[in-house]
């Protein structure tokens, strides 16, 4: 009888997307452990991805965790979700958190409100481990900042790891704060404290006066956490700034301090010498936040009111006149003065910084973090020259304003604004025939917007259409055929997440993705709370509801129900975005010599990266293109004139148009007069839609040149007349039963995302404003 032999057991192998990282596995772990970690990867608290170590532009982002020994567990997905990593040592703790929590959407939920936690604490991750943000009093001897808790330093320091694994699976905040208890000291304070007290011995020989000024300055320094010598020079700088200002004044050009680029609030004498009063008033949208500052301007002296659109500076102009209150209106196609005026409500790129007024009123403050045109907040916030400025923003766009305010050498009173009531998410996705009337559908193009508008129209709905495309005084008519209830339905773009207040009773949204002029991405939550935050209005809705469509993407209700219980972020790492002025172009001009344009505003793009710590170049690859066009085509006109010319709120994805400026600038260079333009000439009230759009651009463009170069343009009636009849035109099409999208001959394989939402702030990804 033979001996029956054993079948070797199956060797089950790892399973990884990168096959050499099976040799980074720690031998006891099994292969069967290895998949429970790689499955779970999206909710694992050990699990990293690049940009928890690097910014998303770096060099090598995705293969930097490679080099560090790390394990890929999943891949990217471009433009969706990026790669998902995790260090060997930390694959047991990993798993004895599966073991106590397990998976599934409850779990997700506990981790994002834990990290919350721990972000609220100061504690974030380091690499494999985990480090906790300190404050500590600083010892100083200065008498007048000798009292305790005048200037504090921040640092970080590292914590154990294991207290802050054990409360993601059990939550106990009170154990975690026992495992990382203590009250360390950063062991430079005394250091830092005397050469603070040195500065301000220096500081107080120079004007002790405005001493008070300097401190908000300091401040702002010293709660960045840096290592001892980087804090030093950047409380020196603080100082220099602040005595260049105390003894130059208006007296002396800032052209001697490196065109103003390590001090750039000092390139704004007249609001450094005012002392200003800023308030920031602070709430989600319908929280009243608005209205308030409304009224406080109305009362002012004299004053501003600063728009981000030039359809809500058309609007905080009526009100004021609503109220009583001359109002002028300046915009950059604009300047319609009124009699008596003593406020001018203008778009946030006509902000003046040679006058000084009352009140003035900044709003959408959270746009200082928007890439084309953040650059214009910041140019507001410090330069506007008011002796009281409100600044409308919402909550996750504190930090970075006061910051910038404390550069300054100015303090913030932070006033806040509750809403009336909360939107909530409905349970269930809504199909298109089960719209009711004040519901608001909103898509992410031109091209969606108009196939919505004409399925719902199909059904028998009255329908109202907003999105960037289109002008305001159309915008403003769709939107009060809504409000009235001409319209039952409205299909929107973003556009109607800023300052437009509707009787929205359910905020749908249509895709939960959007594209971003590279490729499709998820909205954010910053985008979901502004869009959503239009549901419900005081005393018509009690209630805002918010969902999606049936129609939808899958997993679109699941991304909208994940997102809209976060609380939105600034960015990382945030600096405060900087264009030039005249004043930079001009003195980069005279001191280097150089004539054309575009080498002029490399070198603006070059020098303002010596102060990186606080503020960076806006993006201005427009404004370089059309530089370098200008130089070639317009160099008999003056520098002046070409800088002007490459502000111009031009579509560069509109080859037609860039060509009918280009040949503008070239008739101005070469006989003195643009001539007549042909657009008058090729479309009517009756023309087809998207043609009526791209000759109101024309002419929004054309408006906007006349009023920078009197007697160049002309032809105002006639564009005026013009521009009329195409709002009217477009106005009559999409009130019209007939649909819109098949209509202008496009397709659903066409371009996409062609005219995409914004909020009709324009294209372009430079300055707007001169």
């Amino acid at each position: 009888m033979t001996d029956a032999t054993p079948a070797p057991a199956p060797t089950v192998t790892l399973r990884l997307p990168n096959a050499r990282h099976a040799d980074r596995v720690p031998a006891h772990i099994t292969p069967e452990q290895m998949e429970r970690v790689r499955q779970a990867a999206y909710n694992l608290p050990q699990v990293v991805k690049p940009a928890d170590y690097l910014p998303d532009d770096a060099p090598g982002f995705e293969t930097h965790l490679d080099g560090l020994g790390l394990i890929l567990l999943q891949k990217a997905v471009p433009h969706q979700r990026p790669s998902r990593w995790i260090s060997p040592g930390l694959i047991d703790a990993a798993l004895r958190h599966l073991d106590t929590l397990g998976v599934g959407r409850e779990t997700r939920a506990l981790m994002i409100e834990r990290s919350a936690t721990l972000e609220a604490l100061g504690i974030q991750r380091q690499g494999d481990g985990w480090d906790r943000l300190y404050r500590q009093h600083l010892p100083l001897t200065y008498p007048a900042w000798a009292k305790p808790g005048t200037l504090g330093v921040a640092f970080r320091l590292e914590v154990p790891s294991e207290p802050v694994w054990l409360y993601f699976q059990d939550g106990d905040k009170r154990a975690l704060l026992a495992g990382i208890a203590g009250n360390p000291s950063w062991p430079h304070a005394a250091e830092l404290a005397a050469h603070i007290d040195g500065l301000a011995e220096r500081s107080e020989w120079c004007d002790a006066k405005a001493m008070d000024s300097l401190l908000p300055r300091l401040q702002a320094e010293c709660l960045r956490p840096q290592s001892l010598d980087a804090l030093k020079q950047a409380c020196t700088r603080a100082q220099d700034r602040w005595e260049r200002q105390a003894n130059e004044q208006q007296t002396l050009s800032s052209l001697n301090h490196e065109l103003a680029f390590q001090g750039y609030p000092d390139s704004f004498p007249m609001a450094r010498q005012l002392g200003r009063k800023v308030t920031l008033f602070v709430g989600p949208p319908n929280s009243g936040k608005t209205y308030a500052a409304f009224e406080k301007l109305a009362g002012a002296l004299d004053g501003a009111y600063l728009a981000p659109l030039r359809l809500l500076a058309l609007e905080g102009r009526d009100r004021l006149v609503a109220r009583g209150v001359p109002c002028s209106l300046l915009t950059g196609e604009e300047n319609v003065p009124a009699e008596g005026s003593r406020v001018v409500s203008s778009t946030i790129e006509m902000v003046g910084t040679g006058t000084v007024i009352d009140v003035a009123v900044i709003d959408e403050a959270q746009m200082i973090f928007d890439n084309s045109r953040g650059w214009a907040w910041t140019q507001a916030i410090v330069g506007v020259p008011a002796r009281e400025v409100i600044i409308i923003c919402s909550a996750y766009a504190v930090p970075a304003i006061e910051s910038l305010l404390g550069l300054c050498g100015e303090a913030v009173v932070v006033r806040e604004f509750e809403r009336k009531q909360h939107v909530q998410l409905l349970h269930s996705p809504v199909p298109l025939q089960a719209l009711k009337k004040g519901d608001a559908v909103v898509a992410f193009s031109r091209r969606e917007v108009l196939m919505l508008r004409d399925q719902i129209a199909a059904n028998g709905h009255p329908v109202s259409v907003i999105y960037g495309a289109l002008p305001p005084e159309v915008r403003r008519r769709e939107a009060e055929r809504f409000a009235t209830g001409e319209s039952h339905l409205l299909v929107a773009t973003d556009a109607i997440g800023m300052g437009l207040n509707l009787p929205i009773r359910r905020v749908l949204f249509s895709t939960m993705t959007k594209f971003d002029g590279v490729g499709d991405r998820p909205l954010n939550e910053s985008e979901v709370h502004q869009i959503a935050g239009r549901a419900g209005r005081y005393g018509i809705h009690e209630e805002g509801f918010t969902g999606v469509l049936h129609e939808a993407e899958p997993g679109a209700a699941r991304a909208l129900k994940e997102l809209l219980p976060r609380t939105p972020r600034a960015p990382r790492h945030f600096k405060a975005p900087v264009a030039p002025n005249w004043w930079h172009v001009s003195t980069i001009s005279q001191r280097l010599g150089k004539t054309r344009l575009h080498e002029v505003l490399s070198v603006f793009m070059d020098q303002l990266k010596l102060d990186n710590a606080h503020f960076e170049v806006a993006e201005l690859e427009q404004m370089l293109g059309l530089a370098d066009e200008l130089d070639r085509n317009a160099a008999s006109l003056s520098l002046k004139e070409r800088f002007v010319y490459a502000q111009a709120p031009v579509d560069t994805r509109t080859e037609n148009l860039v060509q009918d400026f280009l040949g503008w600038t070239h008739e101005h260079a070469s006989r003195g007069e643009a001539g007549r333009p042909s657009f008058l000439d090729t479309v009517d009230g009756h023309s087809r839609l998207d043609r009526m759009e791209q000759a109101l651009r024309a002419c929004t463009l054309w408006l906007w040149l006349d009023l920078r170069f009197p007697g160049i343009y002309g032809h105002l009636d006639e564009v005026v007349e013009l521009r009329n009849m195409l709002n009217d035109g477009i106005e009559r099409q999409l009130k019209a039963k007939r649909p819109l999208w098949q209509s202008r001959g496009g397709r659903p394989g066409g371009k996409p995302r062609e005219g995409g939402g914004g909020g009709g702030g324009g294209h372009r990804k430079g300055p707007r404003g001169a």
